[in-house]
């Protein structure tokens, strides 16, 4: 399994998302290239298109040099659903150079059955259309839930699309978000996935149901070890990103619309959720580093520190599952 760096991990560190570093410039791909090599990693995973200055083919062949002299291999994700900006943003990770895209669809999930199917079916000609744009750069698509898609509904969009382009991409915070637990979402997917974005998170209660806040690796509710294990036996090849990005989501799940957008959740999920709440609610609830009091250096030291530390975690967790498959 390859280790990448996910750059949602220094999401404030690059100014992105409404937080902005003052005194400090802000991360851009060439800093991202530098923690890499720092930390011994062999890959990147673009998570955010802003990173990239411009989109022009001579910056971005510029950037692929600098990738491949350093001996890193890059991954772009695409966060939308018009299918002329995915076809770009395959252009972009082709000209980067990249293996693979991870295609996030995003949308507002409707409230009746027969208009989701109907979003199903756009999000399958959205792929249809995107395909041969990845076979002339030889990208792998891999398809995120976004937390809107059950793992249901994504596999049926794997298996509608009926090509050995398109792959999955595993990560716990789309299963939660649809109220799903991630290693049953891995079980099910992870013979059909091509890389897995693993991230951490504490819950705490809410008026309207509860809200997931990110953390270092072994302090929250996922069961990354398991998750590890899956990826371990569904393919050698999978490519595993490290995200601790300073993010907090939100599940109302006491929310009568949002159980609505759901038609096929079961009582045993929201029942679970609930026990989860009761059984390791935090309280007071978590803050995000961006709405503390610390100073800027020191919000930037903590998002590194968590990204740090729960890189350690995770190979040492890495370690001792290469040591158990070899006895």
């Amino acid at each position: 399994m390859l280790l990448a760096l996910d750059t949602s991990s220094y999401r404030l560190a690059a100014g992105i998302g409404g937080w902005h570093p003052l005194h400090s410039p802000p991360m851009r791909f060439e800093h991202f290239l530098g923690k890499a090599a720092e930390l011994d990693l062999p890959a990147i995973s673009i998570s955010d298109l802003p990173l990239l200055e411009r989109a022009d083919y001579g910056y971005l062949s510029g950037l692929r040099r600098a990738a491949e002299q350093a001996g890193v291999s890059l991954e772009l994700t695409y966060s939308g659903f018009r299918a002329e900006h995915l076809q770009d943003a395959i252009r972009v990770a082709g000209a980067l150079g990249c293996k693979s895209i991870i295609f996030r669809p995003e949308f507002e999930r409707p409230h009746s059955e027969k208009a989701m199917a109907a979003r199903l079916e756009e999000l399958h000609h959205v792929i249809a259309q995107a395909l041969p744009m990845a076979e002339r750069y030889a990208l792998l698509l891999a398809l995120s839930g976004a937390g809107r898609l059950t793992a249901k509904e994504l596999l049926r969009l794997y298996k509608a699309a009926q090509s050995e382009l398109v792959s999955i991409a595993l990560d716990p915070a789309s299963a939660l978000c649809v109220l799903e637990d991630p290693v049953a979402w891995a079980e099910l997917l992870g013979g059909y996935a091509a890389c897995l974005q693993i991230s951490d998170y504490q819950i705490a209660s809410a008026s309207d149901g509860a809200r997931l806040y990110c953390c270092p690796f072994g302090e929250g509710m996922v069961n990354i070890p398991a998750l590890l294990e899956i990826a371990r036996k569904s393919s050698l090849e999978v490519a595993v990103s490290v995200a601790t990005p300073s993010e907090m989501l939100h599940l109302p799940l006491l929310d009568d619309l949002y159980l609505e957008r759901f038609q096929e959740l079961r009582p045993i999920q929201l029942a679970r959720m609930v026990r989860l709440i009761k059984e390791r609610g935090k309280e007071p609830a978590p803050v995000l580093l961006q709405n503390t009091d610390l100073s800027e250096d020191e919000i930037l030291a903590v998002e590194e520190d968590r990204f740090e530390q729960s890189l350690e975690w995770l190979r040492g967790r890495m370690d001792e599952s290469q040591i158990e498959s070899e006895i």
